[in-house]
């Protein structure tokens, strides 16, 4: 009977033995993802939406979420080798992604990332096949671009440039004239390389409120470039300002139709000439295009919110778009308008 209970007490040892063994093995083949989330500043990103994929072998991990230190964790499995990538999401910010993650068995492979303010967007292999083939007609156009500057001489990419330091410092006058010396250094042909001047000198007009001239360089510069969406928006902001709403108006659907990754914006500009001529329901109309666009574009909360106010009936759906902008309104003065309505009718 002892001699049972020493063979019994080996036994159970020696299983136990194993299974820590086992249990230590097992952990050992353990990977993972971890990481923190903040902003430009350093500050942590609570409640950020963590998407991991594997993309070797293609598997969707639940979402996660960072929480209030700003970090997340996924366990990947046991022996789960394999490629992973992360996008990271939060409102308000631009996504991020890390591609090629290879973490080694038993490694909790550190993976941080920094947000930017923007708007949300999609990554190329998000893309449906129709958004794929313009943002390539985009990236086509773009290298285009690039071509032409090569063929600016020195002189001229460097008044072009320094044109760009004094816009971007406030100095538009002086900007202006080495906006108009680059397109003096710019021969006549290939004709679409003297766009690139003519739009910026169209900045500078707008910027100082000369805007017959501000309209008549976007014109130019359409004349060369007709496929350049943001040539037409801009011309739109100039009419809007002389008071030739239905030409703007028809400019901003021109340039949304050219380029839908930024149809918030020119729906956006299209609301603000319509509200500013007072036409109410069709501004509500482009705002909520703008939002159905980009549902994260800001500013088209705030001005649906105050093109809704003069109708009594709908103050109910006003407060709403308020209360959407406040928290990612980044206008301080607006925030505060906002707040203040709304607290008016609560």
């Amino acid at each position: 009977m002892k001699i049972q209970i020493k063979k019994s007490a080996i036994s159970a040892a020696l299983i136990i033995g194993l299974l820590l063994a086992f249990s230590i093995s097992a952990s050992a083949q353990v990977r993972s993802l971890k990481g923190k989330v903040t902003d430009e500043n350093g500050d942590l990103v609570v409640g950020a939406n963590i998407k991991i994929e594997a993309v070797d072998v293609y598997r969707l991990f639940p979402s996660l979420k960072t929480d209030k230190k700003g970090e997340y964790f996924q366990i990947l499995g046991n022996n789960q080798t394999g490629v992973y990538r992360i996008i990271v999401r939060k409102e308000g910010y631009r996504p991020a992604l890390k591609e090629q993650l290879r973490p080694e068995i038993g490694e909790e492979l550190i993976t941080d990332f920094q947000l930017t303010p923007g708007e949300d967007q999609k990554f190329h292999f998000e893309m449906t096949a129709a958004e794929k083939q313009d943002w390539d007609k985009r990236y086509a156009e773009q290298q285009e671009r690039e071509k032409q500057r090569a063929l600016w001489s020195k002189e001229v990419t460097a008044r072009f440039d320094n044109g760009i330091a004094l816009y971007d410092a406030g100095n538009y006058e002086e900007a202006l004239v080495e906006f108009s010396a680059a397109l003096e250094g710019l021969p006549e042909k290939p004709p679409e390389i003297r766009s690139g001047p003519l739009s910026r000198m169209g900045d500078c007009f707008l910027k100082l409120d000369r805007n017959e001239e501000a309209a008549e360089a976007y014109e130019k510069a359409i004349e060369l470039e007709p496929e350049n969406a943001s040539f037409y928006a801009q011309r739109g902001v100039a009419l809007g300002r002389l008071g030739k709403i239905a030409e703007s108006q028809e400019l901003f659907r021109k340039s949304a139709e050219l380029d839908p990754k930024n149809a918030a914006m020119n729906f956006y500009n299209l609301g603000v000439t319509l509200f500013n001529s007072s036409e109410m329901d069709k501004a509500v109309d482009a705002f909520k295009q703008s939002l159905e666009s980009d549902s994260n574009y800001a500013e088209s909360y705030y001005m649906l919110g105050m093109s809704l106010m003069n109708d009594e009936s709908k103050i109910p759906e006003a407060m709403a778009s308020l209360k959407k902008y406040i928290p990612i309104g980044r206008n301080s003065e607006q925030v505060q308008i906002a707040k203040e309505i709304i607290a008016a009718f609560e």
